[in-house]
């Protein structure tokens, strides 16, 4: 009832599961101080009671179909001046989060023809894709820490402006050498889009809500969608023109995307306005060691397992560079634990839920990326078809992927997010299935289109149930920080999984039974992501979770409380 029962925010709704059952049996013990109508001591008071509700029952009657709609659907946040703009921020930040996979996707259908126009080598090639999650995720931590201190807005639109202009510097490449440097490059810009994007995002919804989980089913299509709108796209415009017109339309696409920045993107921060000196003092708290740290863990470790199908495992330098890597990620967490602002708040990883949301994906997210690389791969080298034919073999993906967050963001408040996470697995499990029973001239409807629709099921789901989790983990100032944190772990392990991927698919294709059944050193990829989908499938019952995203509870109406103490007191 509009009269009587207000809604409030609950204050527990940024909380883990965990925290706010606690809280909410800390809210019940407290009683209800607060209320307007404390004491039901006389006959006046309930004769207002029943008024107050039976006009509360008639605005309710009165309101329109489209007036509950919109009441339940939840409020526009504030910093949104209309409708328009809270869209088009949204639609924005899954662009923004879907920057590295788009250029994952486009280097996969341009390895070709770059190869043969550039001179490249084989080594030269695996650094294509490579290069920019390296870069990306080596400066993640450090960027999203970055952007709660000094502005989320400033930096989003000088990460969107900054990829537009050297994707532009890439179509102009002349040797292998310029082309992979600024694709290494391209890692900073598009590190620098997803941290300041989450972070507006979890602080503007910061009240549960059905828009909410709207906002965030966008936002959480971006990585998985980015990958299969990369590969279509500029396998089109590869077709079509040459490999340089991929580039040219993705830094036309960011530049478009950097002008409406200025209007779309609200202005929420962590701090009061101030000038820009004065912010800079900020950086007294930010965490340089950390820093170091993770930059040259990451990029050393990401490096050795890049070199390693290529080199060899055994050979010193890549034994060299994954050891190091370690032992410097090693170092960074003994770090984090004493330096008082950390990049990654180490008490993070104590809650039991979000470190096992963070592994489920992580497995998931790495068959994923595994069954999508080798499958455009197999379209090509085995199938032989053109850039523009595996695009449009591809493109199911694209629109499941559309449908299946539409699913999504309707389900997140009603269905318990374990299930979700379980479905989620098990859609991973047999999509790899599908792809590891597959024989070169398997029919396309049989196994490939299912297996795309149930991969990008599993990636959908899960990563909008995990980026959910992942933004009440950490406190409305360290937004950016929670976001940076979940994406470092997803590129490391896209760069890890194809490190594994491509050393299985070498050492079969050296096999005597591989020179015979071309079709072996696929299947046995395949089945490495199968058993990574496995690990998935594995975990995720052992998450507990509820719903998430639902609206603020009504309070208890006091008002009816007084009735029946009266009623028990006559």
């Amino acid at each position: 009832m509009a009269d009587i029962a207000k809604v409030v925010p609950d204050p527990t709704a940024a909380l883990p599961q965990q925290q706010q059952s606690d809280k909410s049996d800390e809210q019940f013990e407290s009683g209800s101080h607060n209320s307007t109508i404390s004491t039901p001591q006389t006959g006046e008071n309930k004769t207002m009671v029943e008024s107050g509700v039976e006009a509360g029952n008639n605005r309710e009657a009165d309101m329109s179909r489209l007036e509950r709609i919109t009441t339940s659907f939840g409020d526009r946040p504030d910093c949104f001046k209309n409708t328009l703009q809270e869209v088009a921020f949204v639609i924005q930040s899954t662009v923004a989060t879907a920057s590295t996979a788009f250029l994952t996707g486009t280097a996969l259908i341009i390895t070709v023809p770059v190869s043969i126009d550039l001179g490249m080598t084989q080594g030269q090639i695996s650094w294509i894709g490579a290069s920019t999650s390296l870069v990306a995720g080596a400066f993640q931590l450090a960027l999203g820490q970055l952007a709660d201190l000094l502005g989320r807005k400033s930096m989003f639109i000088t990460g969107m402006a900054g990829f537009s202009l050297f994707s532009l510097l890439v179509a102009f490449a002349q040797n292998p050498f310029w082309m992979l440097v600024v694709l290494g490059v391209l890692g900073i810009p598009s590190a620098m889009v997803v941290p300041p994007a989450i972070g507006i995002l979890g602080a503007a919804y910061a009240t549960p809500s059905k828009r909410k989980n709207a906002a965030f089913s966008c936002f959480s299509a971006g990585n998985p969608l980015g990958f299969v709108f990369g590969t279509i796209l500029c396998g089109i415009a590869t077709q079509i023109f040459n490999w340089r017109a991929a580039f040219i339309l993705l830094s036309i696409i960011w530049a478009v995307f950097t002008v409406l920045a200025f209007w779309a993107v609200p202005n929420v921060e962590t701090f009061e306005r101030a000038p820009l000196r004065q912010r800079l003092g900020a950086l007294k708290q930010f965490d340089y060691v950390g820093t170091i740290l993770t930059i040259f863990g990451t990029g050393m470790f990401t490096a050795g397992l890049t070199l390693g199908p290529q080199d060899g495992w055994s050979r010193a330098h890549v034994i060299a560079l994954i050891i190091v890597g370690i032992f410097l990620l090693v170092v960074f967490v003994f770090w984090e634990k004493i330096y008082p602002t950390p990049l990654m708040p180490l008490y993070i990883w104590k809650d039991r839920n979000f470190s096992l949301i963070i592994v489920v994906v992580v497995f998931g997210n790495m068959s994923f990326q595994a069954t999508g690389f080798w499958i455009s791969f197999f379209l090509q080298q085995v199938q032989g078809l053109s850039t523009l034919n595996v695009a449009v073999r591809l493109l199911p993906m694209a629109i499941a992927g559309l449908l299946w967050n539409v699913v999504a963001g309707r389900i997140l408040h009603k269905v318990s997010n374990t299930l979700i996470m379980i479905f989620g697995a098990l859609s991973y499990l047999a999509a790899a299935l599908l792809f590891s029973f597959m024989r070169a001239d398997s029919n396309y409807w049989a196994f490939i289109f299912p297996a795309l629709v149930l991969n990008v099921a599993g990636a959908d789901l899960q990563f909008n149930v995990a980026n959910m989790y992942v933004l009440q983990s950490l406190p409305s100032h360290q937004q950016s920080l929670a976001g940076g944190i979940f994406n470092v772990v997803i590129r490391l392990s896209n760069t890890a999984v194809l490190g594994i991927s491509t050393a299985v698919f070498s050492s079969v294709e050296l096999l005597p039974a591989s020179i015979e059944n071309p079709m072996l050193k696929y299947t046995r990829t395949f089945q490495t992501a199968v058993g990574l989908a496995a690990v998935g499938v594995a975990l995720s019952p052992f998450i507990r979770l509820g719903t998430q995203g639902n609206a603020p509870k009504t309070e208890t109406r006091e008002e009816e409380k007084p009735e029946k103490s009266m009623d028990q007191i006559s």
